[in-house]
């Protein structure tokens, strides 16, 4: 099993229809956030690059972030530039952040890790950002996992490194909470955290509260700057739709970044253990049957054909 590992990126897939056929049935609204990219262009020359990349990219996917999500992720990391060398991308779905991250490798000089609890998610968010990049692909890395687990493994082990952390991840509450608070462990090594979907609510069963979930490990003193699009009381997206019932919050900012140099974890206590964040057998095992894609194997030469 492959979970809580670095696994490799499918390079002999050639045909970017081998990976398309794995996620098809993922596919929904068909939303992309390039739609919407006009009104950006002519402000920041690194996002115009990216968005001519991807318009130049014939593949099918969607994207669940706003235009005006991708284009603050670009600002946010010029503003950045020059205080961290590694981006964790946390929850990659189809490459939508990753393919904006990969556009800003190379400038800004930082590596890009990938972490998901699936493996063809994973390789598919790589695929499309090397066809994009290839020279940024080296620079890219494939965590088979949760954050929780990724820190264990790989943030304790390299405490050289400065870290922004995107998340993008489960946004139901306890779930974030988990994966936050596993940062505590490695606060000393974070420059930020950037967090997405925060304005998102649904149905009571899923709990989609990961602003809230923010102030119970950083308390309710939460220093951010909000990026993304604020909706408007009367947007339709403000009601909920036919995916579990989800919407978004009027007035509410779709992101928030946080400076870990102004915040604090007031959750876990220090007398807590890592360990106690981590997913349990049964939910490993829960999610890899969800996805059906939890090792290697899956990825056979006939994928290439």
């Amino acid at each position: 099993m492959s979970f809580g590992t670095f696994i490799a990126p499918y390079e002999t897939a050639q045909d970017i229809a081998a990976l398309e056929a794995r996620l098809q049935g993922h596919i929904g609204c068909g939303y992309r956030a390039v739609w919407g990219s006009r009104a950006f262009l002519g402000q920041n020359r690194i996002y115009d690059r990216i968005v001519a990349k991807i318009e130049s990219l014939d593949l099918a996917y969607e994207d669940q972030c706003s235009t005006e999500y991708y284009f603050d992720l670009v600002r946010t990391l010029r503003d950045f530039n020059g205080q961290f060398d590694r981006v964790v991308e946390v929850g990659v779905f189809m490459g939508g952040s990753t393919a904006y991250l990969a556009g800003c490798a190379e400038p800004f000089d930082f590596d890009i890790d990938l972490v998901d609890v699936s493996a063809s998610y994973l390789r598919f968010a790589y695929e499309r950002a090397r066809r994009m990049y290839p020279e940024a692909a080296k620079r890219i890395r494939l965590f088979h996992g949760d954050l929780p687990t990724y820190v264990r493994e790989v943030m304790l082990a390299e405490t050289d490194r400065r870290s922004i952390v995107h998340h993008d991840g489960c946004h139901e509450f306890n779930q974030v909470v988990k994966d936050m608070g596993a940062l505590s462990y490695v606060q000393q090594s974070l420059l930020a955290v950037i967090a997405q979907d925060t304005h998102l609510r649904g149905s009571a069963k899923y709990l989609n509260f990961v602003d809230l979930a923010l102030y119970a490990v950083f308390g309710t003193d939460l220093k951010f700057a909000p990026i993304g699009k604020v909706l408007g009381e009367h947007d339709p997206l403000t009601r909920p739709d036919q995916y579990h019932g989800n919407f978004f919050m009027a007035g509410a900012p779709e992101g928030l970044v946080l400076p870990m140099a102004a915040n604090r974890f007031v959750y876990p206590h220090p007398a807590h253990k890592l360990e106690d964040l981590l997913p349990s057998e049964a939910e490993i095992a829960k999610v890899l049957a969800f996805y059906g894609d939890d090792n290697a194997e899956h990825w056979t030469a006939a994928d290439a054909a």
